[in-house]
């Protein structure tokens, strides 16, 4: 070759490099060097966000004898907890990306801790329903700033595998808090003071071990360009329309689900099932470890070109699991095989998927306000459906499995259409071509 001769010129057809193309720089983040630590103690959100829903589900019964609430009312506390979280995530995930995601979780858990005193030391109806609007707008706010934090600060070709461990963690807040009711159930209508007293103390120790986690450099550097002015609007017009459409949408249908599964699952082994509260408590651990072996199974697969058929095989089986109370007899052993099913399925194509793609769809500027808004809106309109949920219970199973499929089978759907093809980039290779598709 001569001198005279030009240089390959790169290839203008793929916008996205293929993924063995894809070279993690030397972290210039320097929480990118611990990464599982961010993880962790980022990831706590999900254990006390999925721990305080479990909470409330299993104090239900005990809350029902000694406030003396009727159906109703135990759904508009479910509800309520719900809404707040949804708002929560909305307002907080916005003022991430304004201010800063720091600002944020170093304070929210405190106003969660306020809020957990509340519920502790209830004696009348109306502290347990502030008590549940506080927790619900502070752990709201702390999720989509924290799971913003794990993207923002993994290396590239981990994002993945990180992302997803908040979802282990999210099946461990179940856990503990079931094995913690277990231990309090001789304490009668103490059992949910000790509860949420577990949580408090949880809280306090992650606030005070997350002082430690500085602002990520991504957030800086989009602060430094002026990218954070950005308007929510932006998120609905150009190219970033579609995948706000897509990730609400799929979110929304997805929480649905996995709100009445947290929340009302042990009641319907009670009032459904028929079985005592204590041994609805049992069975329902039987699905939880099953749960976090799924998520430990597909962690490092979350990295690569595994991620889809995870995906398409977990949107079958979430369906699936919903079929079954509508053929087999109503009753307990049903009702455990649908939660085991469910639980794999929606691991499977579920909530991990979400989050991934929430850090690969949207831009530095605007990534928190997005997955608060996804996050919110999707809670909301979860609320809606619980409070018909115990009503629909009372009638047996038929109705809130018909529910269950629907939606299951609408975010399976969407997922398999719409999921994003990228996987491995840098934050900064994310930042770039997002900004490019979007003119800006």
């Amino acid at each position: 070759m001569t001198d005279q001769t030009p240089a390959p010129a790169p290839l203008p057809a793929a916008p996205v490099p293929a993924p063995d193309d894809l070279r993690d720089e030397a972290p210039t983040d320097p929480q990118a060097r611990r990464p599982w630590r961010t993880a962790f103690l980022a990831g706590m959100a999900s254990y006390l966000d999925a721990g305080t829903i479990v909470a409330v589900s299993a104090s239900l019964t005990v809350w029902k004898g000694q406030f003396s609430l009727d159906a109703w009312q135990l759904g508009l506390l479910s509800a309520a907890l719900t809404v707040c979280i949804g708002i929560g995530a909305i307002v907080g995930g916005r003022i991430g990306d304004r201010v800063g995601r720091k600002r944020v979780y170093s304070f929210d858990l405190l106003l969660y801790a306020f809020g957990l005193l509340w519920i502790v030391c209830a004696v009348v109806p109306g502290m347990l329903f502030i008590g549940v609007v506080i927790v619900g707008l502070a752990i709201g706010a702390d999720v989509p700033t924290s799971i913003t934090v794990v993207g923002e600060t993994a290396p590239g070709k981990h994002r993945g595998r990180l992302v997803t461990f908040t979802q282990l963690l999210w099946g461990l807040g179940p856990l503990v808090v079931i094995l913690v009711v277990l231990a309090a159930s001789g304490f009668g209508e103490w059992m949910p003071r000790i509860v949420f007293g577990h949580l408090l103390v949880l809280a306090l120790i992650t606030w005070a071990l997350r002082r430690r986690i500085g602002e990520p450099e991504a957030w800086r550097n989009a602060r430094s360009t002026g990218a954070v002015r950005e308007g929510v609007g932006v998120l609905f017009r150009g190219g970033l329309l579609k995948s706000t459409l897509f990730i609400m949408a799929f979110y929304a249908l997805l929480t649905v689900g996995t709100n009445f599964y947290g929340s009302f699952g042990l009641y319907a082994l009670e009032t459904v099932g028929g079985l005592p509260g204590p041994t609805a408590l049992l069975v329902s651990l039987i699905g939880v470890p099953v749960i976090l072996i799924t998520v430990l199974a597909i962690m490092r697969a979350m990295d690569g070109a595994a991620r889809r058929p995870i995906f398409v095989v977990g949107a079958v089986v979430q369906v699936a699991a919903w079929i079954l109370p509508l053929v087999l007899p109503v009753g307990a052993g049903t009702l455990v095989a649908a939660f085991v099913t469910y639980g794999i399925g929606t691991t499977m194509a579920g909530e991990a998927h979400y989050k991934v793609w929430s850090q690969e769809l949207f831009p530095t500027e605007l990534r928190s306000t997005a997955l608060g808004l996804s996050f919110g809106a999707a809670r909301i309109v979860s609320a809606i459906s619980l409070v018909f949920v115990p009503t629909l219970l009372a009638s047996g199973l038929a109705g809130v499995s018909v529910l269950m499929i629907v939606v299951t089978l609408g975010s399976g759907i969407l997922g398999i259409l719409f999921m994003p093809r990228t996987r491995g980039e840098s934050i900064e290779a994310i930042d770039a071509r997002l900004r490019l598709t979007s003119g800006r």
